[in-house]
Order: C-alpha cells, then sequence, then structure tokens
C-alpha cells in the first residue's frame, strides 16, 4: 500500500474516534444535567477560553426564590472529563452568580460559565413573563 494512503487512513481512524468519545462525553453530560431538573429549574452556561484548554460548562439547578439549589461542571482537556459538583455554588442567589465577587473553590472558567447561566436563566424567566 501507498505510504500517503495509509497516513490518511490512520487520521481519519483518529478522528472518528475522537468523534465517538465527545458524542459520549455529551450524552453523559446531558443525562447529568437532566438529573438536575428534580431539583429546579436548569440552566446551563459556558465560560474559559476554548483555545487555551481551560473551558467550564456549569448546569445550576435554581428553585422558585432564585436559590442555586445543585450545580454541576464540565471541564478538562480529554474527551474522558465527566461531571463533577459544584460545592461553591450551592445556597447561591442568582444575583450573588450574576455579580463579579470571587467565590471560593471556583475556578475562574466555572464563575464565568455559572454568571452565564445565571444571565440566560433571568433571560428566559423575563420573556417567558412577556409572553404570558
Amino acid at each position: 500500500m501507498h505510504a500517503g494512503f495509509i497516513i490518511i487512513a490512520a487520521l481519519v481512524a483518529g478522528w472518528l474516534v475522537q468523534i465517538f468519545f465527545t458524542y459520549r462525553q455529551s450524552m453523559a453530560f446531558n443525562d447529568d444535567v437532566r438529573a438536575l431538573r428534580t431539583k429546579g429549574t436548569v440552566s446551563v452556561g459556558v465560560g474559559g477560553n476554548r483555545y487555551k484548554g481551560r473551558r467550564s460548562f456549569v448546569a445550576i439547578a435554581v428553585d422558585p426564590d432564585g436559590i442555586v439549589r445543585d450545580a454541576i461542571t464540565l471541564g478538562g482537556l480529554t474527551t474522558f472529563a465527566r461531571s463533577k459538583p459544584v460545592p461553591g455554588l450551592l445556597d447561591l442567589k442568582l444575583s450573588v452568580l450574576r455579580g463579579d465577587r470571587k467565590l471560593p473553590h471556583v475556578s475562574p472558567s466555572q464563575r464565568l460559565a455559572a454568571r452565564q447561566a445565571a444571565e440566560l436563566y433571568g433571560a428566559a424567566r423575563t420573556s417567558a413573563r412577556a409572553e404570558v
């Protein structure tokens, strides 16, 4: 066989394996987000830099009083990363998440993702009230 064909076949095979593991990672995170729905209304945000590998996804479950009842994060450099709880966000009001205050045990990319999730939650509630 021609060496160029073998190299291209190996690259395509590696790409297909990456797609498979990315799909499995996203399905696992979606299952974890779905489990949060029992604790309140769920909002998901993303923060960090895509190219530096510090990107985080944060999902928060908010009760009717605007307090975070549960939170998970997905972040890592590989497709083998799985969601983890974020105890630093529990029992916080959405107004705190929308602000700039540093939160203990929450990374900067998680902080940005939590802020975006809180803002998206607020925007969705505002538009839902406007439609009623």
